[in-house]
């Protein structure tokens, strides 16, 4: 997504300023330096802890994004959405792709950091997370929001819950209208089986995992929109059988 203020009414300032930083290729201390504020305080507003910042710093920070100030201060109460695990991510990104060896030459990051990123230790700054986005092809704004909520998560902060499906929220069904009474669902969307194929050629089975392990892998990589749309295909399907 480019900067051009066209974001998610939820979308917190802590990952927008994460992904600002990813989209010019600068870690988050020369991001801040850029934007004209000291790196500290740009990490508190990353991690959420930013009391009372100065007019001027939200005055640089909305022009930076193309967002009144007035939306800054708005997107500053927002919390990023939990999210798995960065390592468990990664290691599900590479899995069948990269060997450490082949994502440490063409990311052009080191063995080391790649290792401590595995191991749980550590978290990419922007820079290096703007280069798996390029090497693994996946979304930036989502890899922001994922290493954005494992630091807040770190730190000791808060996140906020993924939104319930519809189709979770509905009335549950009774066994008799199952059975033997007509069923009426929404229309289903056309982005389950295509979101189900996708994640599939992205993560194919381990030969030593079973099939309740890698759909719960599938499901934790697809977005929440994904999410919706297969909950209510899986509902369909059952409703027809």
């Amino acid at each position: 997504m480019s900067m051009n203020g066209s974001y998610p009414e939820k979308l917190p300032l802590s990952v927008l300023l994460f992904h600002a930083a990813m989209e010019r290729d600068l870690s988050i201390s020369d991001f801040a330096e850029a934007l004209g504020v000291g790196p500290i305080s740009l990490r508190q507003f990353i991690l959420g802890k930013t009391q009372r910042p100065r007019q001027k710093t939200i005055d640089l920070i909305g022009e930076t994004l193309s967002i009144p100030s007035d939306d800054v201060r708005r997107r500053m109460d927002l919390l990023p959405e939990a999210a798995p695990k960065f390592n468990e991510w990664l290691e599900a990104q590479i899995e069948g792709r990269f060997s450490r060896a082949k994502l440490t030459r063409e990311t052009k990051i080191s063995d080391g950091a790649l290792r401590n990123y595995l191991s749980g230790q550590t978290l990419p700054d922007s820079d290096q997370a703007r280069r798996l986005v390029e090497v693994l092809q996946v979304d930036g704004l989502q890899l922001a929001g994922l290493i954005v909520s494992n630091q807040v998560v770190e730190s000791g902060g808060a996140v906020a819950e993924p939104d319930a499906p519809a189709a979770l929220e509905a009335p549950p069904v009774s066994a008799p209208t199952l059975i033997g009474e007509s069923v009426t669902m929404s229309p289903v969307s056309a982005e389950a089986p295509a979101a189900l194929a996708t994640a599939s050629v992205a993560a194919p089975l381990p030969a030593s995992g079973s099939d309740e392990d890698h759909l719960l892998l599938l499901w934790r990589r697809l977005h929440p929109q994904g999410r919706r749309a297969t909950v209510q295909y899986i509902a369909t399907l059952l409703a027809e059988g």
